[in-house]
Parts: C-alpha cells; sequence; structure tokens
C-alpha cells in the first residue's frame, strides 16, 4: 500500500482501528508532543505494553502502512476509496468531488 492511501485509511477509518492501534496512535502522538515524559506518563498518554509498542517499533510511517494495510483488508466493505473518475487518483477526502490532481468536479454528476 502506498503511503498516501495509507493516511487517508488511517485519517478517515480510524474508527476501524483495533484497541491496541489507538494506544500506539495515542503513544506515539504523545511523545511527537513535546512534553516531558513523566508528565505523559502521569496522564495516561504511554504505555508499557509490548503489543502496542510493537506496533510503532519501526515507527509512525510503518505504523501507518502496516495499519491502514489491515483495516483493508479485513474491512473491505467498510473503506471507500474516493476515486477521481477521470484521472483515477485518489481524492483528498471520503466526500471530495473535486479532484486535486486534475482538477475535474464531479458534484453533479450521479456516479
Amino acid at each position: 500500500m502506498d503511503r498516501e492511501t495509507a493516511q487517508y485509511i488511517v485519517n478517515y477509518f480510524s474508527d476501524l482501528f483495533t484497541d491496541e492501534e489507538r494506544l500506539a496512535l495515542k503513544h506515539i502522538r504523545a511523545l511527537d508532543s513535546g512534553h516531558k515524559e513523566n508528565h505523559l506518563r502521569k496522564m495516561g498518554w504511554l504505555t508499557n505494553e509490548k503489543d502496542v509498542l510493537d506496533l510503532i517499533k519501526d515507527g509512525y510511517e510503518a505504523f501507518e502502512i502496516n495499519t491502514a494495510t489491515r483495516i483493508f483488508k479485513d474491512n473491505p466493505d467498510l473503506v471507500f476509496l474516493n476515486i477521481c473518475p477521470i484521472c483515477k487518483k485518489l481524492a483528498r477526502t471520503p466526500k471530495a468531488k473535486q479532484c486535486r490532481y486534475c482538477g475535474f468536479n464531479w458534484h453533479y454528476i450521479p456516479l
């Protein structure tokens, strides 16, 4: 899976995350927040769970691609990839009606 599709799935279909994936995302975002680790642990934003830490051991990009791949594989009927009918590239959001690449507008075209 390419990075753009992975980002799209993670951003718009996060309701399909497992509990471990949610904790991993919370952990990695907390580390990037700039707050001190003591504060983050006190707030419960960091975890010590091995299964969760294994999901992010190779960094955020790998986590994003692996998570998106799993979501797409496990829920193909729930993940809507909004593809431009002209250039066949992925739209910015699931509800977008104009292509950011070729500019085609499908607001008034019944698909």
